[in-house]
């Protein structure tokens, strides 16, 4: 597999998930997206649990995938690959959200390692100054970082109690939303650079 290719997976990822929410949402029967949480869908002995179970595990396999395509991107444009290094995170916590389900008392446990992401979206928008043609990665992982960062509106009691799922939800918006920029961004500088080289030759 090309890193190219490795990429896409950047995008099938948040596709994945948002999909797996809905259809899990259906299954599940009388949820509702803005007041239940996912973790919800993946409750210990609801209809959903299996295949919410399942489509979460597919997704931490994916990630696998995205974080050798963007290391191997990050290797081929000479980028700082310390950004990379905070992408397993959301391998850890697919994964173990997949085999720990709500209602485990371990299924929490993984909740801190989100916390590199925020580090992950600022270092790119740090580390990778200096290059024109990453200015719309640069932007994106900041967009994210907002995107995530609404995560304190769950200190709002009126929000939280209302719309805990809503609250979450905007959480996951931000890593999509910087899944997708990496995505992009780095396939189109990829593609720069493998044709300026035929140009070259």
């Amino acid at each position: 597999m090309n890193i190219k290719m490795l990429l896409y997976t950047g995008i099938i990822i948040p596709i994945v998930f948002w999909a797996s929410t809905i259809l899990c949402g259906f299954i599940h029967g009388n949820y509702n997206h803005l007041s239940g949480t996912i973790s919800e869908l993946g409750a210990t002995g609801t209809p959903s649990e299996p295949l919410m179970a399942t489509l979460t595990m597919f997704s931490a396999i994916l990630s696998m995938f995205f974080i050798m395509g963007v290391y191997g991107a990050c290797k081929q444009l000479d980028l700082n690959l310390i950004p990379v290094f905070t992408l397993p995170a959301f391998t850890f916590m697919m994964g173990w959200a997949a085999m720990f389900h709500a209602g485990d008392h371990l299924h929490s446990a993984s909740g801190p390692a989100f916390l590199l992401f925020y580090v992950g979206t600022l270092l790119v928008a740090v580390l990778w100054r200096g290059r024109r043609e990453l200015v719309s990665v640069r932007v994106t992982s900041v967009i994210s970082l907002a995107l995530m960062l609404l995560i304190f509106l769950r200190f709002i009691p009126a929000i939280q109690n209302t719309y805990p799922g809503l609250i979450q939800r905007f959480v996951h918006l931000g890593w999509s939303v910087w899944f997708i920029g990496l995505s992009i961004g780095l396939i189109r500088l990829v593609s720069l650079q493998e044709n300026q080289q035929l140009l070259n030759h």
